[in-house]
């Protein structure tokens, strides 16, 4: 038997929390297998789940990521075992014919083209990367203006794209392909994770070129009122300390 009426206090108080916790819905949110530093970036859970942790949050909810491949996240979400999708593009929306609303950005990918600076090619435009050998990451040809002739560059071999974005940048160090075609902060991240190798030098001065839009990265869900209170905290996290701290904790400035 408890005696102590503070004791028994704390107790209850200690099961009306967690019945409260208990008690919080739980949103479901389909997102990459990995794209570090934003999503699983080694031991911490990435910058896009934090801020997407932290509006959810403010709203009283959970936020369950489920990482899955492109295809079956569409599929989940069509079926409705997921309440969203991360980074969702409108064209993408209409092409897949999904349902829902984007919410505001919840941040943007700098997508940029980089070189090896001895190799200083001159690209001012999208349209000169077809002089050079391009590896891109998975989906970049949506971006890439009419300028640009993707096909006669594919079939002359010197564009491709990949998967996986470590290999990407491995294949910039080694000198396999003249520029590749990153989101800076992924570029940056991978660079970092590779420096280690003893015989890929990643040390290596390179070149940026500003010739790609940023895309701007919201999140897809099927409640528009739960969308426009997204939109409400993702504003005030943008307009609050925690936005950069957040970035802080992964060694970036944010990008809006």
């Amino acid at each position: 038997m408890i005696k102590s009426a503070p004791l028994r206090a704390l107790l209850l108080g200690g099961v009306l929390l967690c019945a409260g916790v208990q008690a919080m819905p739980v949103i479901k949110i389909g997102f990459p297998e990995s794209i570090p530093p934003w999503v699983n970036a080694g031991n911490q859970p990435g910058i896009a789940i934090e801020l997407l942790h932290e509006t959810l949050k403010a709203e009283g909810l959970v936020l369950k990521p489920v990482f899955q491949p492109y295809a079956r996240r569409l599929q989940a979400y069509r079926h409705g075992t997921l309440d969203g999708l991360y980074d969702i593009s409108p064209s993408q929306q209409h092409a897949e014919q999904l349902g829902g609303s984007i919410s505001r950005p919840l941040h943007s990918f700098d997508n940029i083209a980089i070189a090896l600076s001895r190799r200083a090619p001159s690209i001012e435009h999208t349209a000169e990367l077809g002089k050079w050998r391009v590896l891109a990451w998975e989906g970049a040809s949506s971006l890439l203006p009419a300028s640009y002739d993707q096909l006669e560059a594919v079939a002359n071999g010197r564009y491709h794209e990949i998967a996986d974005q470590q290999k990407q940048v491995r294949s910039l160090f080694s000198g396999r392909t003249d520029v590749i075609l990153s989101d800076r902060l992924i570029f940056e991240w991978y660079r970092r994770q590779l420096k280690s190798e003893i015989t890929l030098d990643t040390s290596q001065p390179v070149h940026i070129y500003a010739v790609l839009p940023p895309s701007e990265t919201g999140i897809l869900l099927h409640d528009s009122a739960l969308r426009a209170r997204l939109d409400n905290r993702i504003r005030a996290l943008k307009a609050s300390p925690r936005y950069q701290a957040v970035f802080s904790r992964y060694g970036y400035q944010p990008q809006p």
